[in-house]
């Protein structure tokens, strides 16, 4: 199979260098418009992806060398279907002169010395009479008499296998006297041996020769292709861009859905509608920090630490649980030096009576909590229990980092939502160039967004989540350090 793209600056263009170089068979795969500029000019222009099996290609370049200059000339300006025709016609002519032709016209064993092989062989040129030109339907006539008499040796062998006493094969009928006939049946025989063969090799190739724009699957069209790959490139899911770009069909009419700055216009106003922004961040007295091993819950807690000590003058003490991890407690420590805030480590639920009674005077406890992935009810009942009471003014925030896969954050999170919490702080967003997971993970579990990290510097690389940031970041308006 020969496949060729063709850039042309209209559909009518294409369609010739198409028909010049591949054939009026050629099977058309794929067109699109191009935006970029064609030539020096910089008009649109149109590509177009072609392919043409071997054997109709090779077929095409026979007819070809059959012609002389003008006759060619006259080929190449007529219309697909008059092409096709004359190839059929110098094909099969071609076809019937090789299997008509003889080897040789003088025998290996009267073949003398160079002179006199090549006075034989101009001799035997000579005297080889052209073969005939077949008419179509004389040609037609002969391959229905052929399958006929196919069919009927067929039910014949039939017959013979049903009997019960064994019956000799009668002997074939004599060939016409001439040997052209003979040799005319064997051209149609061999003709109809080739279609056969090429239409079992047509049915093993997958029928469906067209290739669908992306989300033509899934009932988007063509207009709205740009949008479609714009949202997957930005990490949105499949099921959820196919539902915007639904909605997005059924508000703008077709004229609209055509031009691309309002397909995304009405996309940004719809994310802005859907996304949901936790109010009241800071209110609660106790704020955990739950969720799996390496996600940032450390880092967002001393921010968020270091934020409401120098820039909201609040009163904060950093507590930790992860007591059985090397050196988490004293990250935590020097941390709480700096700051010079109070430390504590909680080990056990008695521990929050006395953590109340000598530091009654605290606005804000933040905790940190061991990074597990709750594969089993020993690590829920321990972080059910770890956690402050239930009576208290507690706020449960669920850290995920962006660089995890959507299949991964939904299964450990649906674990964590047991426990109940409030909201989620996205964090490592300077390290991905995909930030759909924040609407993905929004848009399953429910739940608002409290804050991003975009960095690793405290307090500096932290920023409170907004609809505007959501946005920005899939649509790649700025970048992810605003000055």
């Amino acid at each position: 199979m020969q496949v060729k793209k063709f850039e042309a600056r209209s559909m009518k263009e294409a369609l010739e260098m198409v028909k010049l170089h591949l054939g009026p068979e050629a099977i058309i795969l794929a067109a699109r418009d191009h935006n970029k500029g064609f030539g020096l000019v910089g008009q649109t222009s149109v590509e177009v992806t072609a392919a043409v099996s071997e054997e109709t290609l090779r077929k095409k370049l026979l007819a070809e060398k059959k012609m002389n200059q003008e006759i060619r000339a006259k080929f190449n300006n007529s219309p697909a279907r008059i092409q096709k025709k004359f190839i059929d016609k110098a094909f099969f002519v071609g076809m019937e002169d090789v299997m008509r032709r003889p080897i040789t016209a003088i025998p290996y064993i009267d073949i003398g010395d160079e002179g006199e092989e090549a006075a034989a062989s101009r001799e035997a040129q000579v005297a080889v009479p052209k073969p005939p030109v077949i008419d179509e339907e004389v040609a037609a006539q002969r391959i229905r008499s052929a399958v006929k008499s196919a069919l009927s040796a067929g039910l014949a062998t039939m017959e013979e296998k049903k009997s019960t006493r064994p019956v000799r094969a009668q002997a074939a009928p004599k060939a016409e006297v001439g040997g052209r006939d003979t040799a005319e049946l064997t051209a149609l025989r061999g003709e109809i041996s080739y279609l056969k063969g090429m239409l079992e090799k047509f049915q093993q190739v997958p029928q469906n020769f067209v290739t669908m724009h992306p989300g033509a699957e899934d009932g988007i069209p063509y207009e709205l292709t740009p949008a479609y790959e714009k949202l997957k490139r930005a990490g949105i899911s499949k099921e959820n861009t196919v539902e915007i770009l639904k909605q997005c069909m059924k508000r703008l009419d077709s004229s609209q859905l055509k031009k691309p700055p309002f397909v995304d216009a009405w996309v940004a106003k719809y994310l802005l509608d859907e996304i949901k922004i936790a109010e009241h961040r800071t209110r609660a007295r106790y704020h955990a920090f739950v969720g799996p091993s390496g996600q940032g819950k450390t880092t967002s807690l001393v921010k968020i630490a270091s934020h409401l000590v120098i820039c909201e003058k609040k009163k904060v003490a950093i507590m930790t649980t992860d007591y059985g991890k090397v050196g988490a407690a004293e990250q935590l420590r020097i941390y709480a030096q700096i700051l010079n805030i109070p430390f504590a480590i909680v080990r056990r639920k008695r521990d929050w009576e006395v953590i109340q009674q000598k530091l009654g005077h605290i606005d804000h406890f933040l905790v940190d909590f061991p990074g597990m992935n709750l594969r089993s009810i020993g690590e829920l009942d321990f972080l059910r229990d770890i956690l402050p009471p239930e009576g208290t003014d507690r706020r449960i925030h669920y850290v995920q980092s962006v660089l995890a896969k959507d299949a991964d954050a939904f299964e450990i999170a649906g674990r964590y939502m047991t426990l109940g919490f409030q909201d989620v702080i996205f964090t490592c967003l300077d390290e991905s160039v995909q930030h759909g997971l924040i609407f993905n993970f929004q848009k399953k579990f429910g739940v608002p967004l409290h804050s991003f990290g975009i960095g690793p510097k405290v307090p500096e690389d932290l920023e409170a989540a907004t609809k505007e940031r959501v946005v920005d970041l899939i649509f790649k308006l700025t970048k992810i350090r605003k000055p």
